[in-house]
């Protein structure tokens, strides 16, 4: 198996010793930590241009995509805040 390639990210002390500390309240890595927070922001920015496209809707997308959503029992609207 080929190692994995690294870089050095250089971050003020400050920062370096909070993701030690989250790390250490987690029992996992610092690694761990950033590839976490770089997922939920991720996920997060993902979740934002959903509801940017939903915000941009007509009322008649909006009612067309209640019904659809209705009819899957309502997980598609899973996340997604109240509108």
């Amino acid at each position: 198996m080929a190692p994995i390639q690294t870089t050095t990210l250089r971050v003020p002390v400050q920062l370096r010793d909070e993701i030690a500390r989250l790390a250490d309240e987690r029992g996992s890595t610092m690694l761990d930590v950033v590839a976490d927070a770089i997922h939920r922001l991720t996920r997060e920015q993902w979740w934002d241009t959903v509801h940017e496209a939903i915000d941009a809707m007509t009322p008649e997308q909006v009612a067309t995509y209640q019904a659809e959503s209705a009819g899957l029992g309502g997980t598609a609207a899973d996340g997604l805040r109240d509108r």
